[in-house]
């Protein structure tokens, strides 16, 4: 009886397991979610850049955040693949990327090349050091996703 019981519960371990690495995949393999979880990820780094900024913290601070932003930047391209520019909205599954994305595809690559180059240069500015050349690189690159968001992204 135990060993029934143990190899049941074994089944039943894989099972789960197999069911969770399925759902995964799933998620991973959906770009409307992925792409909504690394915006969010970016508006959250520069919200805590941002309070670093104001509270006087120092370059080691933002160091994860230079990370992130530039981790995405370098995936953000990917993340637009014809037909996924519905359904629209602002509801988990939904998307707020406007049709000018598919529309004007080498303009939005122009966006994405500036937001690589400069989440660089931040990334650069960061691992420097200078606290006023990491601001102005932070004005900067906020300025870049702004534009990015007025043309290619539903308010």
């Amino acid at each position: 009886m135990k060993g029934r019981i143990t190899k049941l519960g074994a089944v039943a371990l894989a099972t789960a397991i197999g069911f969770a690495t399925i759902a995964t995949l799933v998620q991973a393999a959906d770009p409307i979610t992925e792409r909504r979880e690394l915006m969010k990820g970016n508006g959250a780094a520069m919200k805590a850049i941002d309070g670093v900024l104001k509270n006087g913290g120092s370059a080691a601070d933002l160091e994860k955040h230079a990370n992130q932003l530039n981790d995405t930047a370098m995936k953000i391209g990917t993340l637009f693949p014809a037909g996924t520019d519905q359904p629209q909205g602002k509801e988990p599954g939904q998307t707020r990327a406007l049709p000018e994305i598919w529309e004007d595809p080498d303009e939005f690559a122009e966006e994405v090349k500036e937001f690589q180059e400069e989440s660089a240069m931040f990334k650069t500015a960061v691992a420097g050091g200078d606290m006023g050349v990491i601001k102005a690189e932070f004005d900067k690159l906020g300025g870049v996703c702004g534009d990015c968001h007025k043309q290619f992204r539903a308010k």
